[in-house]
């Protein structure tokens, strides 16, 4: 009686251990750890440096009308991400009457009246004074004598005399007249035949693109593609953002900036403006004499540059 009892109690126990569940015969488990996501990093760097370390690249103070000026600007893309697009954007665009010339550490403007102060070279010639406000601007004050003569006429250009309210003026002020008329060119180096890729033609690594690297770049199969949308007139470019190309991550390049402050032509040319019944030589010279109104002036701008990654 007793073994019947212990076998039916042995049975019940191995039903109960099956119910609800498979017998297996090898099992092997394992854990994979140090899964992780992360956020990469993307960033653009100007001149080799982050906001608000970024130093104007574009600083000239004695242009002379219709001589270009070439600047480069370099770009480095120092973050881990695949890269991304790179805009620019030309903003804050503003055109001053800031002209002074400064004689020994003093500024000085030009009016024409004023006495002037001892002889040359220490000396100040008639006409300039120091400023006794917020000058030149207004009738009467500019940076200088043909400054002052191409605003408001009473002067003398080559044998012609320029009368006070002479129509061949461009006007009275020319504190915006800067931007208006200067003209800028941006270009970039892409690499290959087609594509946007950015390249950088700087091949000897010294952090400038010379005139034979320039060339090379071109001749090396690659390209300069000129941006139309941020070359024209400076005070037309002013918030306008274009698309320079794709800038893989850890690459360096260039773009290249060229500035030149247009002539001022007379309205009336061709003008016989020395009254002998013909245009010649003499007449000539006067044709871009409004030129002189810009002597001085100021154009001021921000460029702003921007990385955006691949999603």
């Amino acid at each position: 009686m007793k073994n019947i009892v212990l076998s039916a109690i042995v049975v019940t126990a191995l039903v109960t251990a099956g119910v609800g569940g498979t017998m297996a015969g090898f099992v092997d488990t394992e854990v994979s750890y140090g899964n992780f996501i992360q956020a990469g990093i993307s960033d653009l760097l100007v001149n080799g440096e982050n906001d608000p370390n970024i130093d104007a690249k574009i600083q000239f103070d004695h242009v002379t009308p219709s001589k270009s000026v070439d600047f480069w600007i370099d770009l480095y893309n120092w973050g881990k991400c695949q890269g991304g697009e790179v805009y620019m954007m030309i903003k804050d665009v503003e055109s001053v009457e800031a002209g002074f010339k400064n004689h020994y550490g003093i500024d000085y403007v030009y009016d024409g009246v004023a006495s002037g102060v001892g002889t040359l070279p220490t000396g100040v010639p008639f006409g300039y004074r120091p400023p006794t406000g917020v000058e030149p601007v207004g009738a009467g004050v500019a940076s200088s004598e043909p400054e002052l003569g191409a605003e408001e006429g009473n002067f003398w250009i080559a044998q012609t005399f320029i009368g006070p309210g002479d129509p061949a003026l461009m006007g009275v002020d020319y504190a915006s007249g800067v931007a208006a008329n200067t003209q800028v060119l941006v270009e970039v180096p892409l690499i290959g035949a087609a594509g946007n890729i950015l390249g950088d033609p700087d091949t000897d690594d010294d952090g400038q693109v010379s005139s034979a690297e320039y060339a090379a770049w071109i001749v090396n199969g690659n390209r300069w593609v000129n941006i139309a949308a941020l070359s024209g007139t400076l005070a037309d470019l002013d918030f306008l953002k274009a698309d320079l190309g794709f800038l893989v991550t850890q690459t360096m390049t260039f773009v290249h900036v060229d500035v030149v402050i247009n002539q001022l032509a007379d309205p009336l040319w061709p003008y016989d403006y020395d009254v002998d019944g013909d245009i010649d030589d003499a007449d000539a010279q006067l044709r871009w004499f409004p030129t002189n109104a810009l002597q001085g002036d100021k154009a001021t701008w921000a460029m702003m540059f921007e990385l955006s990654t691949d999603p």
